[in-house]
């Protein structure tokens, strides 16, 4: 027994042995050196009570100190060593390169890679859950924790009702966004500028049809006092022309989602490149997939589903072929 600086240790090396533990080894290492230089039951359960256990836990780290030394005395991971049941490690590379291709969350990548396991006749299965920590796991995706707000959700009654527009930049290209509110359906196209008349022909293009009633912010090409769309609702809008409130841009939170969602998309398939070729060509795949193949948990279904009643059920393959996967993902034979 050594006594130094008003500390008991049971060997002259364990001094050394101690500087460079944590803090929590050193309180661990002195609570045992008391406990077994007594068999006083009381100083055991002084020392027990000290370091926050119980006592069956204490002869626990007793056993691994006169078994392990001061290194039995460090927290040990609680980690199994067999996971029977652990995604395998081709699977897991499938969902990050399907990642890496098209940005999309956890639900949507396993709902593309159990297509692609199904056409395979492989049994099996991943759940949106573990793709998302596989994705944690390989840095790819932090961990958020969400706190959920009881948000009030509103929507038009039938398709065509309001259709809500905005526009948004992919590497400074312009691009013009629609959806419809009530069945989430969407339209994309890119343009050569922001100015009101490029905006109306591009909005011209998007919607051929007469629908009731268009929600956009207040900017510049929206504006009440821009002759070009008020022109542009007297000949396409039934009823009005909605402006949302001034710094509430929840108002077009669908559209917003919209958006995001498609500039993920184009900055996993493209990068920084401007080339308007290509986006265009991605712009067109992202809608195609977004309105047949993305399930929207808000409405229990596919917005070209909700919107006319009937949709490409070969998303998949169109998918698959268009971002050229086919050497990762199995199509349908």
């Amino acid at each position: 027994m050594y006594i130094f600086h008003g500390e008991l240790y049971l060997k002259k090396q364990h001094i050394i042995l101690l500087k460079n533990e944590p803090q929590y080894v050193k309180q661990r290492y002195h609570a045992i050196a008391r406990a077994v230089s007594s068999k006083n039951n009381i100083i055991r359960e002084n020392a027990a009570q000290n370091l926050g256990i119980g006592m069956r836990q204490f002869r626990r780290l007793i056993k691994r100190f006169q078994d392990e030394g001061i290194h039995g005395l460090r927290y040990k991971s609680k980690r199994p060593h067999k996971s029977p049941n652990k995604t395998s490690q081709w699977l897991e590379d499938l969902i990050v390169k399907v990642r890496e291709k098209t940005g999309f969350g956890s639900f949507h990548i396993s709902q593309i890679v159990n297509i692609s396991l199904e056409n395979q006749g492989k049994m099996e299965r991943i759940v949106p859950r573990t793709v998302s920590r596989i994705l944690i796991r390989r840095g790819i995706i932090e961990s958020e924790k969400r706190v959920k707000n009881e948000w009030k959700r509103f929507e038009w009654g039938r398709p065509n009702r309001l259709v809500q527009t905005d526009l948004t930049k992919f590497n400074g290209i312009p691009i013009l966004t629609m959806e419809d509110d009530y069945s989430r359906r969407g339209w994309a196209i890119r343009l050569l500028n922001q100015r009101d008349t490029t905006v109306v022909k591009g909005m011209k293009k998007l919607m051929k049809i007469r629908y009731d009633n268009l929600l956009t912010d207040n900017g510049s090409q929206f504006s009440r006092k821009n002759k070009v769309i008020r022109e542009y609702c007297e000949a396409h809008i039934n009823e009005k022309h909605i402006w949302t409130s001034i710094h509430h841009p929840q108002t077009m939170g669908k559209l917003s989602a919209f958006q995001k969602g498609l500039k993920r998309f184009l900055y996993h398939t493209l990068g920084l490149s401007r080339d308007t070729h290509d986006i265009d060509y991605y712009i067109d795949v992202y809608v195609h997939w977004y309105n047949n193949g993305k399930y929207h948990s808000a409405i229990n279904t596919f917005p070209e589903e909700r919107y006319s009643g009937q949709r490409d059920v070969e998303w998949y393959d169109h998918l698959v072929k268009s971002l050229k996967l086919e050497e990762i993902l199995v199509m349908k034979s």
